[in-house]
């Protein structure tokens, strides 16, 4: 395994990894992208005190985020398409969390299902919610959420218009991804993902496909 000292580290793991529709998907942002890189360069700006000579004695990162005891206020946040970045990658992100002592926030995007992830961790995790149009469905998806034990619903308030993703139209993105020419030659040059996607049945949007009405692809979840 390489050996992992910075984000930097991972990203380029990422990129030499991952198909590139999927490496574009996670690394850039609608239109201009003004806020994804308005995003970095905001917390470039964060500049960390050091205090000497301080006891340390009974100091800890533990806390409590809405009701939940945690080793450290932070949690993995809803990421669309994690199961497409790496197989089965919502189930390993939520047991990692679990692993570590912090919460663990499924999309409503992701590949692996609310009930895949329940099944195969101890602890209640937290469900992002798009609010779509199918009132019906959105009812359900919460419903299913409360059977797999959901601690919190988080709410995604700011999606009003879809964002332009450039990068994913000019890359032709779906879940699983279109066998085309340039697909395949690309999905070639990553063999330990093609090996991890053929060893699991999670390539799609399993909270929605299946479950939505007339949504069996990405361009009908859209409309």
């Amino acid at each position: 395994m390489a050996i992992i000292t910075n984000i930097e580290d991972l990203r380029v793991l990422h990129q030499k990894r991952t198909p590139k529709m999927f490496y574009d998907y996670a690394d850039s942002g609608s239109w201009t992208e003004f806020t994804y890189r308005a995003n970095e360069s905001d917390f470039q700006k964060i500049k960390l005190r050091q205090r000497v000579a301080v006891d340390m004695t009974n100091r800890t990162t533990k806390t409590t985020m809405v009701g939940q005891e945690v080793a450290m206020p932070v949690a993995l946040a809803p990421t669309g398409l994690t199961g497409m970045q790496h197989a089965d990658g919502e189930i390993l992100a939520a047991r990692a969390a679990e692993k570590f002592g912090v919460p663990f926030c499924l999309s409503t995007m992701s590949i692996c299902s609310i009930e895949d992830v329940a099944e195969r961790t101890t602890k209640p995790f937290w469900f992002q919610l798009y609010v779509m149009k199918d009132r019906d469905f959105i009812e359900h998806l919460i419903e299913r959420a409360k059977a797999a034990k959901c601690s919190a619903l988080v709410l995604t308030l700011d999606l009003q218009i879809l964002g332009q993703r450039h990068k994913d139209l000019k890359n032709g993105l779906s879940a699983p991804p279109k066998l085309t020419i340039a697909n395949m030659i690309n999905m070639m040059t990553k063999p330990r993902w093609c090996m991890g996607m053929a060893m699991t049945p999670r390539r799609t949007f399993r909270n929605i496909v299946g479950h939505a009405t007339g949504v069996g692809n990405m361009s009908s979840l859209s409309s």
